[in-house]
């Protein structure tokens, strides 16, 4: 377990505990990642590889189908599973609000990163350009590959495609950054999950049944006030 993984986000311990979780922690309810966070409440997803983001106020094991939510309730511990997408965290200082937010490639065509701020903005009226967004581990571009990206990724700006291979990342950071997310509010850890499949559970590097079975990298926060 990896607490306050985000040099970003340390300033504000006092309102907001982050913690991300990897294969040496083989967690897989998600109780128990609540429990890790010092809570009994968590808000868990049906995760969909879509752009739909919810709302969350109160405890939910998993009914809905979506891959963002957004709080603003303090000890509602928040989660969402990841082995080689890329896991998002937006907190918003000022109105001491925070989302988690599960990125595919199939949620980067479909529009999930402006879909949250639209939430945000719909729910909260958060200015985006004061949210910060720590990014965890994800696939590389080197690992990143498709039979044709062009074809397979829809809306992909050409000029991050090399060959078969697709630089999700800095597609993400695009998007961030036309929502309205200053460059210098972003930060990632660079670590690929495929690359460091001795770390981390990767789908593409080797875990495909495990991770099948629920054993998968977890991104967890809670408003502590």
């Amino acid at each position: 377990m990896i607490n306050h993984p985000f040099p970003l986000l340390r300033p504000y311990e006092k309102n907001l505990s982050i913690c991300l979780f990897n294969k040496e922690d083989r967690l897989i309810n998600d109780q128990s990642v609540a429990q890790s966070l010092g809570s009994h409440d968590y808000a868990a997803l049906q995760q969909m590889h879509g752009n739909r983001t919810v709302i969350v106020r109160k405890r939910m094991e998993r009914t809905e189908k979506a891959d963002g939510l957004i709080t603003d309730q303090p000890n509602l511990v928040l989660t969402i599973r990841i082995a080689d997408c890329q896991p998002l965290i937006i907190y918003a200082p000022e109105a001491n609000i925070v989302g988690l937010l599960h990125i595919g490639w199939k949620s980067l065509v479909c529009g999930a990163i402006p879909k949250f701020f639209e939430a945000l903005i719909a729910n909260h009226k958060s200015p985006i350009a004061n949210c910060l967004v720590g990014i965890g581990p994800c696939l590389c571009t080197r690992c990143a590959e498709f039979s044709n990206p062009l074809s397979e990724l829809p809306g992909i700006p050409p000029d991050l495609v090399n060959d078969k291979y697709a630089d999700l990342r800095t597609w993400a950071d695009r998007q961030l950054i036309t929502a309205g997310v200053p460059k210098n509010h972003i930060e990632r850890i660079e670590d690929c999950t495929r690359c460091h499949p001795e770390k981390y559970w990767t789908y593409r590097g080797g875990d495909r049944e495990a991770v099948k079975s629920g054993k998968t990298n977890v991104m967890a926060c809670v408003l502590k006030k």
